[in-house]
Formats: structure tokens, C-alpha cells, sequence
């Protein structure tokens, strides 16, 4: 039987498994992908993971709610400048996105059958990031309604543009997205147009 993982190697397993669910989705990626990136045979996977590779996928989705509270949920909300927060935002979103060129792995496994664990999980984690960006957008001045069509909108743009990227290697749609996100912290809308 395969020695139990301490916490940092369980984190590596993850990080690995978190590559190729991102490159590969969920379908496209088989065992042997799986067991190759993690150095673990395919009964080591199965006995760290039980569940899996669903339980592989809710592990990835895990570390993305982790990514996507402390980079962006997490920051929105801290008392540095609005410009200061936005800028660490988008520094966090461009690495973690290769700045445009990584497929995100949450909306590959979002849209696949990942059961309803991993369906929580995904819901879970487009809703603490709509509502950070949507923190954001209500200190420039927009109405709660309005800020959360803008962070729902933002949100649908970068995923957007990820695709584009996949589809004809133009990075130029998520540096758009990542300067729209970056127009907040420039100027406070005037209030007639807060609705």
C-alpha cells in the first residue's frame, strides 16, 4: 500500500493533476495523463484518491477556490487603494492565466460531468469571484445591481477571451479584459450613470 502524503505533497499532486485538467478538461484527460504528471501509478492515484478521477477534478476545484478567494475575493476586500487592488488583481489573473495563453481550468471542468460535488464547487467559486469584482465595481460609484451585471460581464469576457486564445492564439482580447478591469480603479463613474 502507497505511503499516506504529508500536506506539501498532496499540494504538488494537485498542482500537477490542476496541469492537465487545464490542458486537457476533464474528458480529455486520461489515468495514464494523470499518473505520468504525478510521478503515481494508477493504483497510488486510486488509493490517494478513492473517488477517482472525480475526486481529482474536486481536488483542482479546491485549489481554484483557494486561488480565487485569496487573489481576488480576499484582495477586493482588503483596505489598500482601490488602484492598488485592481492592479494586484490583474497581476494574479495574468500569471495564473499565462496572460491570456493557459486555458482556465475552471471553465473546462464547469462544463463537464464532474458530478455534484464538483458542479458545487465550480458554482462556489464563479460566485466568490463575481462577487469580488463586483465589490469593486460598487466603490467607483455603480449601483449593486449594475456592479454585479459589470463582474458577471467580466467574469464572461475573460473566460471569452481564453477560448479566442485556443481558437486563433490572439492574446489581444484578455489584455482587453484585464484593462477594462483596470479602467475601474481610474476614474469614479459620474452619477448619472450608476444605474
Amino acid at each position: 500500500m502507497p505511503a499516506a502524503l504529508d500536506a506539501k505533497e498532496k499540494a504538488e499532486i494537485v498542482d500537477r493533476l490542476f496541469v492537465v485538467f487545464q490542458d486537457h478538461g476533464y474528458e480529455g484527460a486520461s489515468l495514464a495523463d494523470l499518473s505520468r504528471a504525478t510521478g503515481l501509478g494508477k493504483s497510488s492515484l486510486y488509493h490517494h484518491f478513492p473517488g477517482g478521477k472525480e475526486q481529482m477534478a474536486e481536488a483542482v476545484l479546491e485549489k481554484g477556490k483557494a486561488f480565487i478567494q485569496a487573489a481576488v475575493a480576499d484582495v477586493a476586500k482588503s483596505a489598500e487603494p482601490l488602484k492598488a487592488r485592481v492592479r494586484r488583481i490583474v497581476a494574479a489573473l495574468d500569471q495564473l492565466y499565462a496572460n491570456g495563453r493557459n486555458p482556465c481550468v475552471l471553465g473546462r471542468l464547469a462544463v463537464s460531468e464532474i458530478g455534484p460535488k464538483g458542479r458545487q464547487l465550480a458554482h462556489d467559486i464563479f460566485s466568490i469571484w463575481t462577487d469580488g469584482v463586483a465589490h469593486l465595481a460598487r466603490e467607483t460609484g455603480m449601483s449593486q445591481v449594475r456592479a454585479r451585471q459589470f463582474a458577471e460581464d467580466w467574469i464572461a469576457r475573460v473566460q471569452g477571451s481564453l477560448i479566442l486564445y485556443a481558437a486563433n492564439g490572439d492574446c489581444s482580447p484578455f489584455e482587453r479584459a484585464m484593462n477594462q478591469l483596470l479602467e475601474l480603479a481610474k476614474e469614479k463613474l459620474p452619477p448619472d450613470k450608476r444605474s
